[in-house]
């Protein structure tokens, strides 16, 4: 009699908890800009909102217009806007009031004045998870002083608008600041025009008076599930995959057939040998796949498991994709639903806002003995304590020397515990634990990887020195 047996695939998950030991230092490539402030990466998430993120009704939307009246010469270009985007110029055209003067204040002076208000302003939409948040960090960053109390009505009654509101407020302000900048300031410049005294003395015409402009609430569309797209903090996959798994097993790697240590391209082994393991490598252009590529690839997958996790590409050909699957979360409140089935979910980190780990660093660069070089500069951080889940996935069917090599370059990492950047300046520095391991991990694979490299050691090296990886057929230069 037949047996029907029924396999069912599974994929080996790992997961590493990173606890920070000093302040994390992670920058975001995205946000480029003349300021000296660099911002923590981030990346846009949908969040639940608590309270349905209500928007305005009606009578605050009209209490804010009659608030806000308008010069009559720009009325046309400010109706078109969304009530976000006119609340978002408001701000933008009472920061213009209070503070520019003839010499300015802080560094909202000079020539250079609205490219700094500019970039501030952006970045502190980006950074912020309120309004009352966003105008904190505004001044602070533009080294203003506190304002006079007359004003305090209006600033309150602009910064205290709903929830939902404020997000899409937020949302305006980072995504349009230079069209939210540049409509402000005709506001603000036209508003005194209108005054006959102020006309006079600038020389100028007197402009007509003001107009109140009007928003129906009907227009502000309410999300059925309360949510907001909001710019979260967040430690990114291909950091942690290239932090926790490449490197370490690339030195690993390294130590184990014992390739020298050497300037890139200079060393025992040709540049594109290097950076297939380093980064990945790069197709060269204009190159000819050879016609044999499926097992080119996978005899080289097969010699060097290194590769079979990771993938890469030769000067000509892509290895396919690589075994590893790497995500990661920031523990903290507005990930919570994501770490629902890990440990890391009941964890007190996971109540608290990623909003409050945020905080502002600002380092000095010495100058030198001619006093030449100085520089200041400031980048948020995240602080010590933060903590981020790591979840390793391979693929059903994953071999066990791949699975080795995973687990050698987890062992080599939590002997050298860095996340993010500015390690040199102790950024970063943490200490790691293991949350979850497959159930039919025995502990040897790592072993049996080490013991493969070092019984195949001479070919291995050779096919590395080479650039053929063991094909017979020169793949690396």
């Amino acid at each position: 009699m037949s047996t029907n047996v029924i396999v069912i695939p599974t994929a080996p998950v790992y997961e590493v908890l990173l606890t920070a030991d000093t302040a994390v230092s992670h920058h975001d490539p995205a946000v480029q800009d003349d300021s000296n402030r660099l911002l923590f990466n981030r990346q846009k998430q949908l969040l639940a909102m608590g309270g349905g993120g209500p928007m305005p009704t009606q009578e605050q939307i009209n209490i804010i217009c009659n608030l806000e009246p308008v010069p009559e010469t720009c009325a046309d270009l400010l109706i078109d806007l969304s009530f976000a985007e006119f609340v978002a110029c408001s701000l933008t055209r009472l920061f213009m009031d209070l503070y520019n003067s003839m010499d300015g204040a802080g560094l909202f002076s000079g020539m250079e004045r609205y490219v700094r208000l500019e970039a501030r302003l952006r970045q502190a939409a980006i950074a912020a998870p309120t309004l009352r948040r966003w105008w904190d960090r505004l001044v602070r960053s533009m080294e203003v002083p506190l304002h006079g109390g007359e004003h305090d009505a209006e600033l309150l009654t602009l910064l205290a608008v709903p929830a939902g509101l404020q997000q899409l407020v937020l949302r305006a302000l980072a995504d349009d600041y230079r069209s939210i900048v540049a409509l402000a300031r005709v506001w603000h410049s036209d508003a005194k025009l209108v005054s006959e005294d102020y006309a006079a003395k600038v020389g100028r015409p007197t402009l007509g008076g003001f107009k109140m402009l009007s928003w129906d609430a009907a227009s502000l569309v309410q999300s059925e599930t309360g949510s907001c797209v909001t710019e979260v903090p967040a430690v990114s996959a291909n950091s942690l995959r290239h932090q926790l798994v490449r490197e370490p097993l690339w030195l690993h790697l390294c130590q184990h057939l014992g390739i020298d240590a050497a300037w890139p391209g200079r060393g025992q082994l040709p540049a594109g040998v290097e950076a297939i393991f380093e980064n990945g490598g790069n197709i060269e252009a204009g190159a000819k796949q050879p016609s044999n590529v499926h097992g080119l690839a996978w005899a080289i997958r097969e010699r060097y498991p290194f590769l079979d996790l990771m993938g890469g590409v030769t000067d000509s050909f892509d290895l396919g994709e690589g075994r590893l699957k790497v995500a990661g979360w920031l523990v903290c409140r507005e990930n919570r639903e994501a770490l629902r089935g890990s440990p890391a979910y009941d964890y007190p980190a996971a109540s608290v806002s990623v909003f409050d780990m945020l905080d502002d660093v600002t380092l000095t660069r010495q100058a030198s003995g001619a006093g030449l070089g100085q520089m200041i500069y400031s980048f948020e951080t995240l602080c010590p304590g933060t903590q981020i889940l790591c979840r390793l996935t391979l693929s059903p069917y994953t071999p066990r020397l791949t699975r080795g090599a995973l687990l050698a370059a987890l062992k080599w990492y939590l002997d050298r515990q860095i996340i993010g950047g500015q390690s040199a300046r102790g950024f970063g520095w943490c200490h790691a634990e293991a949350l979850r391991i497959p159930s039919d991990c025995d502990g040897q694979e790592a072993s049996e990887y080490e013991t493969y490299l070092a019984e195949h050691r001479d070919e291995l090296v050779q096919g590395l020195i080479d650039g053929t990886m063991g094909t017979g057929a020169r793949v690396l230069t």
